[in-house]
Formats: C-alpha cells, sequence, structure tokens
C-alpha cells in the first residue's frame, strides 16, 4: 500500500493556486491536493479541518501572511510540514521562514522541477515526522495509556490488524535504576514493532499485507526462531481486529502476558481459545499451598540451621515449580520468603539491594533451579563482601570481565555462562557491573556490542549490515537494526549514508 500525502495549497492568486495544484495532480505520486485557500484565514481554518501533511503556501497573502500561517500551524500542529512560496528575493524573508519551522523555501515564478524536488525531500521529512508519532503511540499503548482515535487513525493507515507479544524469559524489570531502551521497527518495515526492552516484541501486522494463514506462519517462523535455554510467552490472536479495537486488543494481550508468564515455561497462547491454556490450580487452591509451604519454612528458619534452610526454601519451590505459577505469583511469594529471612536476622541487605537483585534473578532466570540458585545469597546475606574476595570486588577484575565480553563478542554470551566463565554467583556478577558500569549486565554488552558495530561501520564502510551484525554477535539483521536505532538514534544504513555523504568520518 502505498501512502499518498494530503496537501493544501495555499495563494491568493488564481494562477499561480491552479499552477501548484496541477503539477502536483499531473507529476507527483506522493500527494494529493485535498484542499485550497485564497487566504491565510482560510486556510488556517481548514488546517484545523482536516489536517494535511504537508502545506504549500505562499508568503504574502491577505489577513495572514505565509509566515504568520506557518508559526500558527507549527504552534498547533508541529507534525504539518510547510513549504513557503515567495516572488521576494529578499533574504528576510527566507529568514523569517527558517524561524517559523519551514521544511522549504521556494520562489516564484514556480518551476516544476524545483516544486517537484521540494515535494521529494517534503516526503522524507513527513515519513519521519510520522514514523516518530507512530512510536510514540506504540510506546504509550505499550505503557497502558490511553490515546486519542483520530490520531490513531492519523498514524496507522492501515483499517484491520493483527497483534501478537513475545516476551523472552521473565516480565520487564520493575525495580531497577538501569534505562530502559524501548525497541521499534525500523522505518522501512510494515510491520509494527515495539518492545519495552530488548527481551519483548508487539507485532501490529496490517491484514492487507498478510493474509490470516500467512499470519499463523509467521507465528510458527517466530517460534522456531527462538533458542535454548530461554523460554518465551508468545500472546497472539488469529482473528485481525479493527483500528478502532486496537487499544482494548493491546490491553489485553499485555494482561495476557502478565497472567500467564511462568518462569522456565514456554507457552503460546492464542486469544481466539484462551480457556485451552489455563492454569491448573485455582486461587485459592494456590494460597492455602503457599501458606503452607511458608509456615514450614519459617520452623526451620527459626533454627537457623542453613543446611536445613537452603533444602526447605528449594523444596518449597520446587513444589510451587509442579503449580506453574504466574512470574508476579512466584515473585510475591519470594518477597514473603525474604520477609521471613529477615526477619529473623538472615538477609541484611538494605530494601533497595535486594530488590534490585530480586528482579536481576527473575529477569536472568531460564528455569526455577537457575532462579533460586540466585535466590539463595539474597536469601542468606550476612556480610556485604561474603561472596568473593578484595580481588574479585575490584576494577581490575571487572576489566578482565569486560576482555573476555571483548573478544566473544561474536557469540551468544549469557550472564549463566559468564558466571561460570569466571566462577562467581549470578548475584554477585550483577553487583559488579553495578558497581563498576552503573548498567546492568544485558545492557552493558549491548552497548558494548552497539558501539562496536559503529566502530566496524566506520572502518569499512562498505560492509554489509548482516555480515556487522554477526560480528557483534546478531543473527537476525533485522532485530540488529532495531537495537542499533534504539543505541545510536539511527537506523544502520542511515549511519552508512551519513558516512558517505561525508557528515561522519569513514575512519577512526
Amino acid at each position: 500500500m502505498r501512502t499518498i500525502y494530503r496537501v493544501l495549497v495555499a495563494d491568493d492568486e488564481p494562477l499561480a493556486l491552479k499552477s501548484i495544484c496541477s503539477i502536483i495532480d499531473r507529476r507527483s505520486k506522493d500527494y494529493h491536493v485535498v484542499a485550497t485557500a485564497e487566504n491565510g484565514q482560510e486556510a488556517l481554518q481548514k488546517v484545523r479541518e482536516i489536517r494535511p501533511d504537508l502545506i504549500i503556501s505562499d508568503i504574502k497573502m491577505p489577513l495572514l501572511s505565509g509566515v504568520e500561517l506557518a508559526s500558527m500551524v507549527k504552534g498547533e500542529f508541529p507534525e504539518i510540514c510547510f513549504i513557503l512560496v515567495s516572488g521576494y528575493q529578499d533574504f528576510e524573508y527566507a529568514q523569517s521562514a527558517i524561524r517559523s519551522g519551514v521544511t522549504d523555501y521556494i520562489l516564484k515564478p514556480i518551476v516544476p522541477s524545483v516544486l517537484l524536488r521540494s515535494l521529494e525531500y517534503s516526503v522524507t521529512r513527513i515519513r519521519q515526522i510520522q514514523y516518530k508519532e507512530r512510536n510514540r503511540i506504540l510506546r504509550a499503548l505499550g505503557n497502558g495509556e490511553t490515546v486519542d482515535l483520530d490520531k490513531v487513525k492519523r498514524y496507522m493507515p492501515y483499517s484491520q490488524y493483527y497483534g501478537a507479544i513475545l516476551r523472552t524469559n521473565g516480565l520487564p524489570r520493575r525495580f531497577s535504576m538501569d534505562k530502559t531502551r524501548e525497541i521499534y521497527s525500523d522505518i522501512d518495515e510494515q510491520y509494527l514493532i515495539f518492545g519495552r526492552d530488548e527481551m519483548e516484541s508487539m507485532y501490529l501486522i496490517p491484514r492487507e499485507i498478510l493474509p490470516e494463514k500467512e499470519f499463523l506462519k509467521y507465528i510458527q517462523k517466530i517460534q522456531r526462531q527462538q533458542k535454548e535455554p530461554n523460554y518465551y510467552t508468545l500472546i497472539y490472536d488469529s482473528r485481525p481486529f479493527l483500528l478502532e479495537e486496537l487499544q482494548e486488543k493491546i490491553r489485553r494481550m499485555y494482561q495476557e502476558l502478565d497472567q500467564r508468564s511462568c518462569v522456565g515455561v514456554t507457552q503460546s497462547v492464542n486469544l481466539e481459545n484462551p480457556s485451552e491454556h489455563g492454569p491448573g490450580l485455582s486461587v485459592t487452591e494456590l494460597r492455602k499451598l503457599e501458606e503452607k509451604i511458608l509456615v514450614g519454612l519459617e520452623s526451620v528458619v527459626r533454627t537457623r540451621k542453613s543446611d536445613q534452610i537452603m533444602p526447605e526454601i528449594r523444596k518449597g519451590y520446587e513444589i510451587l515449580e509442579k503449580c506453574k505459577p504466574s512470574q508476579l505469583w512466584m515473585e510475591s511469594f519470594t518477597r514473603e520468603v525474604l520477609s521471613i529471612m529477615r526477619q529473623n536476622g538472615l538477609c541484611r541487605l538494605s530494601m533497595p539491594e535486594s530488590e534490585y537483585l530480586l528482579s536481576d534473578a527473575f529477569f536472568y532466570a531460564t528455569s526455577v533451579g537457575m532462579l533460586v540458585d540466585s535466590l539463595m545469597e539474597v536469601f542468606l546475606h550476612f556480610e556485604k563482601d561474603d561472596t568473593g574476595s578484595s580481588r574479585v570486588d575490584s576494577r581490575e577484575y571487572f576489566d578482565m570481565i569486560v576482555h573476555y565480553l571483548k573478544m566473544n563478542m561474536g557469540k551468544t554470551i549469557t550472564l549463566v555462562e559468564l558466571c561460570h566463565q569466571f566462577g562467581i554467583s549470578q548475584p554477585y556478577m550483577s553487583r559488579l557491573f553495578r558497581k563498576y558500569s552503573g548498567n546492568s549486565f544485558s545492557q552493558y554488552l549491548t552497548e558494548l556490542r552497539m558501539n562496536r558495530a559503529k566502530e566496524l561501520f566506520m572502518e569499512k564502510p562498505d560492509s554489509f549490515i548482516k555480515d556487522v551484525a554477526a560480528m557483534v554477535g546478531y543473527e537476525d539483521q533485522f532485530y540488529f537494526s532495531r537495537i542499533f536505532r534504539s543505541y545510536m538514534g539511527k537506523s544502520p544504513s542511515e549511519f552508512l549514508k551519513e558516512i558517505a555523504d561525508g557528515k561522519i568520518s569513514g575512519s577512526k
């Protein structure tokens, strides 16, 4: 589906107005004139009614000048692009136009080739503006905010969509000092993608592009691409929905994700038949079981015998694991366990520190067993530095870890593998990254990879994007491009174009 952008043309000279409209109608494939105006006040009224994508206006008109019109439109509708036309070659007019934030400024008499070049340039600006606005909508919807339906319709051109959310491993951190990097599809991708972090993808796929059978094949492809030991939760609806239903559909998918996500359990849930994937125990039964586990644990904890406490904790998690409770339920249970340990003097971590480590444990765990291994150090923490010697807790030791990451960047590197490589626990490794980099392990590694990709592009600007992606550890070129944009503010192709245009030096 080719996007046709709507244009309003304003000029108090009928011949000039007719000429501009004729050039657009006959020679431009990207635009359609939806309204005209013969003075600035009429133009402003029509802008407010129809909200065009582009305005082409004479700079000197009755009631409101083109510069005044541009200034008022930019104040109310900053997303609308503006081309000013003038028969006055005075630089003062050009300065006023630039200050008004116009896209371009051309002179009369209008030369068709000049207008077409200006229109072509404006297409790029309009696409960039609409891409950013669409991403703002996706972010708002992904965070549970309400978005005006007219705005949704303006920036999402298709009438029906399919929806899916894929979450790799646990839910997003709810307690973290790290800055979340949101992930979006590239400007040229027809599928709309948003992720609250790098482990998540919400897909909105136009029905006109992908029929139902093909959508189900795409869902199967997504599932095949997932790799062990990671688990995933996939929520989708095999039925297309109207654009008017978008907000409610996204809310339902995220709600289902929260309810279904279960540590170590891969799930694929079709909202058309959600009851097929229901939980094993009722809420009441699960609460009774949890209470029984906690009462038993508390009686053992009072003995303060760690050789008995650790097996009791592990047994409790193993019992719950069989019931497959949601991650949110398991987090609540974990805080109850931590409270028992804290009340009996077995955990002396501060509340912020323990919450950070709990958040990390759930984020990285790929099984309940791995989760418990990470939590043990939190539950039974007596002294802050009892998990490693002063040599390990040093900048030099952290630099060794960073060197290992740089030397193995092209491989899949998990936190578990890194811990095994250096012989330290996951909570301790997490504290090292937080202490010496200010980031989590995953964010530090991703930033390391993106900076290396940037260096590789600068060293060899004729590189294929897929080759650079592989060199820094990404098999999927499109996923790499989304991450690159998130960290660098531009896609790899845009970055390479800036190198080719001389805006960025192509050598270090």
